[in-house]
């Protein structure tokens, strides 16, 4: 495989990917005609961690069924960013960020094979550029989302590598829906169950992740342990299972956006959870934040 092809994920994959395609689906359409037929909103995809636009899948053909010898082969299917060009009605706009070189270069080929169709491929980590994107026009011109524009937002990283102050950014825009791919399994990973075992790195990343340092009484407690030969001992132990980690990163997001959907939990072939998807909309509308729920609603019924 190159280094331009991008070969990652599972089965959980494709749905994370069918449900956002879903989702712009509604989007496009719910927007098609708002605020005005004759002036409608101008629509953004924006995908902060694009890869390729591609993914590379292996899979297992032949066998005695198909009366030839089995072997593995590479397929090659749409990745997020392909998947929303075919979104319709079509974005105005698409914005493709991804800092892998050879990736970069192979992303920016949909800008040669989709002419006309408003795409920017950029390169760089995605938290830089959103910075760049959203502050400066069209966007720092709209205050708290009073202006012709609009946008999804994908973060789907390939670590814990979205900063708190890039949600931030994006929830200030009150014109913008994120999806965000919250890294589940590697934050639990991170708060280990004795929180020794946490040291300085891991603890700035878990601050980066929830926005706040409070994580470490939210989620650990002290505990004292009695000995008949000594005196008491005491250790910080994780006090949160997996389930109310996932439910205190929604609380996190609820403390910058008006509307954070249940997670659209992701799983492996053997149910362990890796990820967890939300939508958070940073729109001050509650018209706008209903719609935006009826739109959640129908993808987290269809595919959680």
């Amino acid at each position: 495989m190159s280094d331009a092809e991008h070969e990652f994920g599972g089965a959980w994959t494709e749905l994370k990917l069918d449900a956002i395609s879903d989702y712009l689906s509604f989007f496009t359409v719910a927007l098609k005609n708002k605020p005005k037929p004759e002036s409608p909103f101008q629509l953004w995809y924006v995908d902060a961690f694009a890869g390729t636009g591609e993914r590379t899948v292996s899979r297992e053909v032949g066998g005695l069924f198909e009366g030839r010898p089995s072997e593995v082969e590479k397929i090659q299917l749409d990745g997020s960013a392909k998947r929303a060009l075919a979104t319709d009605p079509p974005f105005k706009h698409f914005i493709f960020i991804e800092q892998h070189p050879k990736r970069f270069a192979a992303l920016k080929n949909l800008e040669i094979e989709y002419p006309g169709r408003g795409i920017s491929a950029r390169d760089g980590d995605g938290n830089q550029v959103l910075r760049g994107l959203f502050t400066a026009p069209p966007w720092v011109t709209q205050h708290n989302g009073r202006g012709p524009h609009r946008a999804v937002v994908f973060l789907d990283p390939y670590d814990m590598s979205v900063r708190w102050r890039t949600l931030e950014l994006l929830a200030k825009t009150g014109a913008v829906d994120v999806w965000y791919l919250f890294p589940l399994n590697a934050v639990v990973r991170q708060l280990a169950n004795d929180f020794s075992a946490v040291d300085h790195s891991k603890q700035a990343s878990l601050d980066e992740i929830f926005g706040t340092s409070s994580w470490r009484s939210d989620l650990y407690e002290e505990r004292v342990q009695e000995s008949l030969f000594d005196a008491p001992s005491t250790t910080t132990r994780r006090s949160a299972t997996q389930r109310q980690i996932e439910a205190y990163a929604k609380r996190r997001l609820g403390t910058l956006f008006g509307y954070v959907s249940d997670p659209l939990p992701l799983l492996t072939s053997r149910g362990a959870q890796l990820f967890s998807l939300f939508c958070a909309s940073a729109n001050e509308s509650p018209a706008a934040r209903a719609l935006v729920a009826k739109g959640v609603a129908h993808v987290l019924k269809k595919y959680g």
